[in-house]
């Protein structure tokens, strides 16, 4: 038997269902990475649900609609803006949850108990959560990917409670499983959530919701926040240190920004601040078309489905992605055209150093984020960024920009 026949014993079909309102979005990410992987999975089933015209009110709503027409064992749920990067990687999950009955829900990434997010995903420019091998229970799922047996979600479907429209829906499944001895886990697999915006509207409103209903299992960690029981009225004294909070994280920071920047012996222009969050504003204020996105795999995530090149548009940027190893790293960036804007992310503050000095009489900043820590951008788009940072908030303490 070979060894792809033996591969696809390990796996079972799936039925990808998502609620989407934005057609070209759904194209280009999550529709074409189901064409390019239906070669290798040939009776996977794809059910976009289409609620451009708000035909759904909740996304519950929606994805038991199209879970109600699956045909195969195992339900993905995914967002429209989801490159999925490996659909075999998706069937070896599917065959998993089919044969442990003890798993309730998989998905792709997930907040512990203790704060820890893992599995391994690119959000935006950057690779967040941590992979580890095998099934690891959690506290919650994020929403942009999690998958159910068909059997279960038809008995037990997704909350269309109005607290849980477009949030939380997930949280509060996982919650209700976990009430009922199931487990919630994170697997290996690997996507990109090209996210344009960040959604919070009545966020607060859906963590009630589900503390109100499992108060016996708070607090529960989120990647949105942490659901607990609701404070009392802050006091005057309590808002005021508050208001105040950032300037502690911004002391934090500004330690990591003057290590960070002694490690190069160019001495960049260094900034604090989330360059996931800031990258299409400042890749519009410079007026550029395309930018190279490098990220750095982690060291134990050799031959990973991440480090195959990957274009996606970003309003209206195209944005080439690529995840290479830290052996490697240096020599990539600095074979970049000197004219072209290139991000390297998921870097150690030693590597940061290397890469910058790879890069003289080239434009060059360094910056650090405590969620994302240590970012380079060289390029056309540093003057923008450069503006773009000029803030209070965004400047360490005893540097300049600009």
């Amino acid at each position: 038997m070979s060894p792809s026949n033996v591969d696809r014993k390990q796996r079972i079909p799936v039925s990808v269902v998502c609620v989407f309102n934005n057609p070209a979005v759904l194209q280009e990410c999550l529709t074409a990475s189901v064409e390019a992987g239906l070669p290798e999975a040939t009776d996977l089933e794809y059910l976009p649900v289409d609620n451009t015209e708000r035909q759904f009110s909740s996304a519950g709503a929606a994805l038991n609609h199209g879970a109600a027409l699956a045909r195969n064992d195992v339900v993905v749920f995914v967002h429209q803006d989801v490159f999925l990067h490996s659909i075999p990687a998706l069937e070896k999950v599917a065959a998993a949850l089919t044969e442990d009955l003890s798993l309730g829900m998989v998905g792709a990434t997930g907040m512990t108990g203790d704060g820890r997010l893992l599995g391994l995903i690119r959000d935006r420019i950057v690779l967040s959560g941590r992979q580890e091998p095998g099934l690891v229970d959690v506290d919650s799922l994020d929403e942009v990917l999690f998958m159910v047996r068909r059997d279960q979600i038809r008995r037990q479907p997704l909350s269309q409670e109005p607290d849980l429209s477009w949030h939380a829906y997930a949280v509060e499944y996982g919650a209700r499983l976990r009430s009922t001895g199931k487990r919630v886990v994170v697997a290996n697999i690997p996507l990109t959530h090209n996210s344009l915006t960040v959604n919070l509207d009545r966020l607060a409103e859906a963590h009630q919701w589900i503390a109100e209903a499992y108060p016996d299992q708070l607090p529960i960690v989120t990647t949105c926040g942490t659901v607990q029981h609701r404070a009392g009225v802050p006091s005057i004294l309590a808002g005021l240190v508050n208001a105040q909070k950032w300037r502690y994280r911004w002391l934090r920071e500004s330690i990591s920004a003057h290590k960070l920047r002694s490690r190069s012996p160019l001495r960049p222009v260094t900034v604090l601040g989330d360059l996931r969050r800031d990258i299409d504003d400042i890749c519009t204020a410079a007026g550029v078309s395309t930018a190279t996105v490098i990220n750095t795999l982690p060291g134990s995530a050799g031959g990973h489905e991440l480090d195959n090149p990957l274009e996606l548009s970003r309003r209206g940027v195209r944005f080439t992605f690529l995840a290479v190893s830290d052996g490697t790293l240096a020599a990539l960036v600095a074979a970049q055209a000197p004219d072209s804007t290139v991000a390297v992310t998921n870097i150690s503050f030693d590597m940061a150093g290397e890469v910058a000095g790879t890069l003289a009489g080239r434009r060059v900043m360094l910056g650090f984020h405590e969620n994302t820590g240590p970012w380079l951008l060289t390029g056309p788009a540093v003057d923008a960024a450069e503006a773009h940072y000029r803030t209070p908030r965004s400047i360490p303490l005893a540097m300049k920009v600009g």
